[in-house]
């Protein structure tokens, strides 16, 4: 009896571990540098965006987002993004960032991929989107 018990709750222990690995396995991991360009969905502006991201010991993810707007004013932003997983294993990256009181909040949901990167964004009454390809 003992013996069936044991190889019983071993099996059941090597599906849930075998289960637990795989969904781990399945996320994707965001670290990298992208490039592309952001949208704005209000005004029909866009320009050249780079952002590299990097894992932090939280289980966030630092992000240095880089462009232009209107072809030579450069802008430049930190933000942390909080990763969760879609049912297709894609990391959806959330940011939320306080601009101050007259700008409000800058809000990103992006999805990340082996492809890139790919989202919307909310700021200071625009909105707009961002697509990017992973480029390391």
């Amino acid at each position: 009896m003992t013996s069936y018990l044991v190889r019983h709750f071993g099996s059941i222990g090597l599906a849930v571990f075998l289960f637990v690995f795989g969904q781990i396995a399945c996320a994707q991991d965001a670290t990298g540098v992208y490039r592309g360009e952001w949208r704005s969905g209000s005004n029909g502006h866009h320009g050249p965006m780079r952002a590299v991201i990097q894992p932090r010991t939280d289980g966030t993810y630092q992000a240095r987002f880089s462009g232009r707007f209107a072809l030579v004013i450069p802008f430049t932003y930190k933000v942390t993004l909080q990763p969760t997983q879609d049912g297709n294993g894609n990391t959806v990256l959330k940011a939320e960032k306080p601009l101050g009181p007259i700008l409000g909040s800058y809000r990103m949901t992006a999805e990340t991929n082996q492809e890139g990167l790919y989202g919307n964004f909310q700021a200071a009454g625009d909105n707009g989107s961002i697509q990017m390809k992973r480029v390391r």
